[in-house]
């Protein structure tokens, strides 16, 4: 572990807005736990998106506030903070040129998730928009997508000077199958990656993703390498005013 700690990106903690966390107690058992292995801050992400999970800041806020104090009251030493995990679509070409996304921590730096199917030929553009209002776009588990799985050389291009790849450790874990898994691994291990985060939607998960994650990256990677992943490239995202 780095000395600053380790910053996840991505996790669902906040309680009762999606699949994620489903009161503030077990919110708090999942900042102890992910404190225990080593993070020290933690941007939580809920979906954001046209159908399920329309909302806005407006009730991101003061469930983030909740949890700060919770955990402040747990005598917990993880600074937390809040974003959302973007679903490509309407809802987030609406508030893309509305200039009004919801960023990372207050960066410039937004997480969205792409399509799992098949990716839409105006994916690069989109991208490059994005860029051109000022944000920068973070690609949240790209290894998800089935056009990368044979072909990782196809996300590096889309990618590339346009947009960060955000590893899932439940990719890493296995949880989505062996294909997700080795493209996961793949990213990674050969430094295509820009950093990983838990994506932890539950205190379960803890035991059996993120410390069994945690151990296998700090066996197969440098330390340099895993720094970088998990506290220099995420402590300079969220050092830039959006």
């Amino acid at each position: 572990m780095s000395a600053d700690g380790f910053v996840d990106l991505h996790l669902h903690v906040f309680p009762a807005i999606d699949d994620g966390a489903r009161s503030l107690e077990a919110a708090v058992e999942m900042v102890e736990g992910l404190a225990d292995v080593g993070f020290r801050r933690l941007v939580g992400t809920p979906h954001a998106d046209d159908t399920r999970h329309p909302y806005g800041r407006e009730r991101i806020e003061p469930l983030c506030e909740a949890v700060r104090d919770a955990v402040r009251r747990a005598g917990l030493a993880v600074e937390i903070d809040y974003g959302a995990e973007y679903a490509y679509g309407p809802r987030f070409l609406a508030d893309l040129r509305a200039r009004r996304l919801i960023t990372l921590g207050g960066s410039r730096y937004v997480l969205l998730e792409l399509p799992e199917d098949a990716m839409p030929t105006t994916m690069s553009g989109t991208l490059f928009e994005v860029g051109t209002a000022g944000y920068y776009p973070v690609l949240a588990h790209p290894e998800r997508c089935r056009p990368f799985h044979d072909d990782p050389d196809r996300l590096v291009a889309l990618a590339g000077g346009r947009a960060l790849v955000q590893v899932s450790f439940r990719s890493l874990a296995g949880t989505f199958g062996r294909t997700i898994k080795k493209t996961a691994w793949k990213l990674v291990t050969e430094g295509l990656a820009d950093l990983v985060a838990t994506d932890c939607h539950s205190p379960r998960e803890l035991k059996k993703i993120v410390r069994p994650v945690v151990a296998e990256l700090e066996k197969r990677l440098s330390p340099d390498h895993l720094q970088r992943l998990m506290t220099g490239t995420p402590v300079r995202m969220l050092q830039t005013a959006a």
